[in-house]
């Protein structure tokens, strides 16, 4: 197998294995992804989409004829601070890597994103070394990506490829850019961005280059926290369907959001290329905050990018409840803008208000939308019910073409995110929330209808079979 032959899904499955824990007392190396799979699984919730994806392919009849068939595990490291971590206390900086490689000496490895902000262990590690990895400092867990590629995939005769998603796609990314004279290439989804300043023009060829495929959800937040001029691929996202990914617009950022694959395992639905917003808006919006044109200073600039781009981290994770997380990353960023010298007390206490105040509004809409869906008032009940199923029918028929019309209403909100700037980002979300809420409602009441108009025609049909029993 050439790994050129991985499809977009092939892949896919492979970054979403990257976010499953291995058993530490198991010998693994050497297994196949199906044997793998049989450890793995017992680590996620079957209700869990992660688990969908890997359970239905790996499951599915077509395996088998799947480039992923034959390859075989060559190695894992887990260094997160908890019973997951198999370092032996070498290491907890909460970095996890697979290996895997097939029959003809080809080798892949996969390295896997920041994990959940309401875990204040992950808030350590991860989170923590984002903030230095926006700044474009060096990181401990983009040194131990190079060294687990060296291990697992240095001494193979075969071809490279390194994958990543989100913070896994910034370690994907350093290792390829480190290791260009190597038979290696480099494939992410929604990365965190090098800082593309103190990239040689080598590197930045390259990561322009066809080695490089630099992949980016419609919408995601995270692969904007920097300047990126080689985006290969803008993919569409699949419809928000549950409370928590109707007020979250970090949504597009999660690989369970890919719209879908067509028969040959290349993403369904997807454009060429980046979009307008992407080259320069992201710039605009941070100088907003700053209240100052763009410097030419490093520091600010990094500081300008970074800013725009962890407010809707905050936004969200106060909008679900995650309060504590949320002011954890305030107090990082806060930090950060501290260090630089240009930057006033007067401008420095700007800020921490601007985020205290966003806090409030965000986790004051979560709260409401919570009670909207917890709220309404049972129907007072009536002597004689008569249905007409047909209508029924009709009407969920209507519902559905009035759901169409609300989800590209949804869409025209979601890319208002990156236009509205910083100020303006609550009263986006505040319209995400409304437009949203009414697109769930009406799923909701199109599923009630078609339910009801099975349950009456199946109790009518009992109904009648019992009353020729009767007569």
């Amino acid at each position: 197998m050439s790994l050129d032959q991985l499809t977009d899904e092939e892949k896919h499955v492979l970054l979403t294995l990257s976010y499953v824990d291995l058993p530490n007392n198991q010998p693994l190396e050497g297994k196949n992804l199906e044997q793998i799979w049989q450890f793995a699984r017992y680590n996620l919730d079957e209700e869990d989409d992660s688990y969908q994806t890997l359970n239905n392919f790996i499951n599915d009849s077509d395996f088998k004829h799947s480039n992923l068939y034959n390859i075989t595990l060559t190695g894992y490291e887990n260094f997160n601070p908890n019973e997951g971590n198999n370092s032996k206390g070498k290491s907890d900086t909460g970095f996890v890597g697979y290996a895997f490689k097939d029959r003809e000496e080809n080798g892949v490895a996969m390295f896997r994103g920041s994990e959940s902000l309401g875990n204040l262990d992950h808030l350590k590690t991860d989170w923590s070394s984002n903030v230095d990895a926006g700044f474009g400092i060096p990181i401990k867990q983009q040194q131990e990506a190079n060294a687990f590629y060296h291990s697992k995939l240095g001494k193979l005769g075969g071809e490279r490829l390194v994958l990543g998603h989100s913070k896994g796609g910034n370690l994907a990314s350093y290792v390829f850019v480190h290791n260009l004279d190597d038979n290696l290439k480099s494939y992410v989804i929604n990365a965190a961005p090098l800082y593309w300043w103190d990239l040689s023009r080598e590197q930045k060829e390259a990561l322009k280059g066809d080695r490089n495929s630099f992949i980016v959800f419609q919408l995601d937040p995270v692969s904007q926290l920097g300047f990126v001029p080689y985006v290969d691929k803008t993919v569409h996202t699949k419809p928000r369907d549950s409370i928590f990914q109707i007020f979250n617009p970090v949504y597009p950022h999660g690989l369970s959001s890919v719209g879908g694959f067509d028969l040959d395992g290349n993403f369904e639905r997807w454009d060429e290329g980046s979009t307008w917003a992407r080259d320069g808006m992201n710039y605009f919006t941070a100088s907003l905050m700053f209240g100052i044109s763009i410097s030419p200073s490093v520091l600010k600039k990094k500081a300008e990018i970074f800013i725009q781009n962890i407010t809707p981290f905050i936004l969200v994770t106060a909008a679900k409840g995650l309060t504590k997380a949320a002011n954890t990353i305030k107090e990082e960023t806060l930090k950060i803008i501290s260090r630089i010298q240009t930057v006033t007390q007067e401008l420095n206490s700007r800020i921490h208000t601007f985020f205290d105040e966003m806090i409030h509004k965000a986790t004051s809409l979560g709260a409401g939308v919570a009670a909207f869906f917890a709220g309404g008032s049972a129907a007072a009940a009536e002597p004689v019910i008569k249905v007409d199923i047909g209508r029924l029918r009709y009407y969920a028929e209507r519902l559905q073409n009035l759901k169409r019309r609300t989800a590209h209403l949804n869409d025209m909100v979601d890319s208002l995110y990156w236009e509205a700037g910083l100020l303006g980002l609550d009263n986006v979300l505040r319209a995400d929330l409304r437009t949203s809420a009414i697109d769930t409602r009406i799923t909701q009441s199109a599923a009630y209808l078609n339910r009801t108009a099975e349950l009456m025609q199946r109790d009518e049909a009992y109904l009648l079979n019992r009353a020729g029993s009767v007569r």
